[in-house]
């Protein structure tokens, strides 16, 4: 079994997948890690929807393929000498890599507290699923492109209506390839 400092250290976001889907016990694992994040006032305030059904996925690269769309031009604007970096993530963003699995991270309802406070717990919880993901082998990529584009209102109608906001996607599967880790930038944290 994979150490927790060895999983944070080799992680990396995953943005190809096999066609091969993730046994049932394993994807309760990581839900399962998800909610045992820690959050504010012990609210647990995150409600998660695993996308993998056939049809589901089919509503969700739908959703997501508008999304690509409505991203096309901030992303030519970021990468105007980069035209194969937008063109790769226009592509991810709507066929989701050829994710067999996308877990829709939400709100669990809208709370009378500290919107950031909310989104700081549920964001907590996605980075456990990221990691226990990752110590069984499953490659994950956490998207914020549904929110960017505001397509998360309607995702959020279709799979979690009786929730509040979403807060972000992850794609999960066996990845294809595994990605180099990018330079980790410097000078980011300091001890006083």
């Amino acid at each position: 079994m994979m150490e927790c400092r060895q999983a944070i250290m080799e992680r990396r976001s995953i943005r190809r997948y096999k066609d091969e889907p993730i046994p049932r016990e394993i994807l309760e694992e990581i839900l399962e890690a998800g909610t045992m994040a820690p959050s504010a006032v012990n609210l647990q305030p995150w409600y998660f929807v695993a996308v993998q059904s056939p049809d589901a996925m089919a509503k969700l690269k739908a959703v997501m393929g508008r999304s690509a769309e409505a991203s096309r031009e901030e992303l030519e604007e970021q990468f105007p000498d980069h035209p194969e970096v937008v063109k790769e993530s226009l592509d991810f963003i709507g066929g989701l890599g050829g994710a067999p699995l996308c877990i829709l991270a939400f709100e669990f309802k809208d709370y009378d507290f500290e919107p950031v406070t909310i989104t700081q717990s549920v964001a907590a919880a996605i980075e456990n699923i990221l990691l226990a993901a990752w110590e069984r082998g499953v490659g994950s990529c956490w998207l914020t492109a549904p929110i960017e584009t505001r397509m998360d209102e309607e995702l959020r109608q279709v799979f979690a209506p009786d929730c509040g906001k979403m807060v972000a996607m992850v794609t999960l599967g066996y990845p294809e390839k595994t990605g180099r880790m990018p330079r980790r930038k410097t000078g980011r944290f300091i001890i006083v």
